[in-house]
């Protein structure tokens, strides 16, 4: 009796312990729901309650079990004596674990954050003690012990046993202040959307070792054995799941790391694809106090940026510029260019000089530092809006078209010209067509023509002009939206390779 009460105090003690680490621990890395004071209190509430709770289930655990093993003892049933021991191991494990789900529930009532967050940090915490009690106690308790009984070694007093398991948690709680605590946080605040999906993992892991370590238990088979085998096996057993959960832990750390790394980008990129959208001009009608002309457009990004952009503005009360481009590339590296580009392209385009003159300057500007070889297709056409005259420049871009009031659908004829920031002393030269009333010009990037349906067809020049022959009496808006269903329709499916921009203008 003076023993087991001896061994529930021992264990009410390491119970205890086991609070006060995880509650130093946890306060290390998690929030507090209120103050310091207060959390202090609510802790200082949960340790004292592990003390009667590890005083209460070993003391009623232990006279179970001592009834059990009289029973096993008695028996001459392999059957019976293998059942006795199962619920000896079970006792066991439940006796082990239950401190860890009074750490469990105290950090979620005591901390803020999301749950899964907090079981994470409590359950790894609890692997950490179970794998030091089981393995680097029991080798110091060797040294304490002052004999055996030929199967396994004396335990040394609760005493020096209770010494014995603080002096390991503070090496521990000393090591992670000063070495993981801070990387850890980090990865909490970056991971912790992704640390929901893995949250069975330690959960599982920390009842797998507990079992296993119940189990050795159980059968005698622990650091304590005399016999070498039954030691080894010990050790081999603690050692090998030891290192499985250090290398399954940092190979989820790694992978979470990584996992919200790929978020944090994906989101980073979705807000510049917004701002990248924003930056165009998307409000339509685009000029609702002038009659003489009306225009629409749109770009649908191949990434979540995209190197292609239009622009339209006034010059002045007369002359309305358009512009649409394609940057050599994809992805942010483009959009950065396409930025740069159409900002200088508009600075020139406001001087009011013509097309040939903006580009001849833009494509200096755009060549001075251009040392990763990118280029831009670009198409500028200036228009009188009274009179219908537009003047244009080409450098490489796909030739646009016009849409007749009576059905016909003809490329514009121009020069193709070379593409911007290719060569600096590149030459543009401006040219002139007539837009009659009724008649609309289409812009386009190869985006259309060279999008790909599932067998590898391209869209190509033919099928658009195709298209624009059903548009040529409809509105400016419904006559790119008609497009862009067209291109969709034929790529059935297939990813879609490169941005899709189209601008629509009409002389009303």
């Amino acid at each position: 009796m003076r023993e087991n009460i001896a061994e529930s105090i021992y264990y009410g003690g390491l119970y205890a312990q086991i609070a006060l680490f995880g509650a130093l621990m946890v306060m290390l890395t998690l929030p507090l729901k209120k103050s310091k004071k207060t959390a202090a209190v609510q802790w200082g509430g949960v340790i004292l309650g592990a003390f009667v709770l590890g005083f209460c289930l070993y003391y009623g655990t232990d006279t179970i079990i001592q009834r059990l093993d009289s029973i096993a003892d008695s028996s001459s049933s392999n059957g019976v004596i293998q059942f006795i021991y199962s619920l000896i191991t079970v006792t066991t494990v439940l006796l082990h674990t239950a401190p860890a789900l009074l750490v469990m529930a105290a950090v979620d009532w005591i901390h803020s954050g999301k749950r899964s967050t907090k079981i994470f940090v409590s359950v790894l915490f609890m692997l950490v003690v179970a794998a030091v009690s089981q393995f680097f106690t029991d080798i110091t308790y060797i040294f304490f012990s002052d004999g055996n009984d030929g199967y396994s070694r004396y335990a040394p007093s609760t005493a020096i046993k209770s010494a014995v398991d603080f002096a390991w948690l503070l090496c521990i709680l000393l090591i992670y202040r000063k070495t993981l605590c801070e990387k850890l946080k980090k990865v909490l605040n970056f991971a912790e959307e992704q640390i929901a999906h893995i949250i069975l993992v330690p959960c599982l892991g920390y009842v797998v070792f507990e079992s296993v370590k119940g189990t050795l238990t159980t059968y005698g088979i622990t650091l304590m054995s005399v016999d070498p085998g039954s030691f080894l096996i010990a050790v081999t057993v603690v050692v090998s799941i030891f290192v499985m959960y250090f290398l399954m832990y940092w190979a989820i750390f790694k992978a979470v790391t990584v996992a919200a790394g790929s978020a944090k980008v994906k989101a980073e990129l979705d807000v510049a694809s917004k701002i990248q959208l924003s930056a165009l001009p998307n409000k339509f009608p685009a000029f609702p106090k002038r009659k003489e002309i009306d225009i629409y457009a749109t770009m649908h990004p191949a990434k979540e940026v995209g190197g292609d952009f239009y622009d339209f503005f006034f010059v002045d009360k007369d002359h309305l510029a358009v512009l649409i481009a394609d940057v050599s590339g994809k992805g942010v590296p483009a959009a950065l260019f396409m930025m740069s580009g159409r900002a200088i392209i508009r600075n020139q385009a406001l001087l009011g000089m013509e097309p040939g003159e903006i580009f001849i300057n833009s494509n200096v500007q755009l060549a001075e530092n251009n040392k990763e070889g990118m280029f831009i297709t670009a198409f500028l056409g200036i228009m009188d809006v009274n009179t219908g005259e537009m003047k244009f420049c080409n450098a490489g871009h796909n030739v646009p078209y016009l849409c007749r009031e009576d059905g016909a659908v003809e490329a514009l004829k121009m020069n193709p010209g070379f593409v911007l920031a290719g060569l600096k002393k590149t030459k543009f030269h401006t040219e002139k067509v007539t837009l009659q009333k009724h008649e609309k010009l289409v812009l386009y990037t190869d985006g259309v023509t060279e999008a790909v349906n599932t067998s590898m067809e391209m869209y190509m020049e033919p099928r658009l002009e195709d298209t624009l022959k059903n548009c040529c009496t409809k509105p400016v808006r419904e006559t790119v939206e008609q497009i862009t269903e067209s291109v969709h329709t034929f790529a059935d499916g297939a990813e879609q390779a490169d941005d899709i921009t189209i601008l629509v203008v009409e002389r009303v």
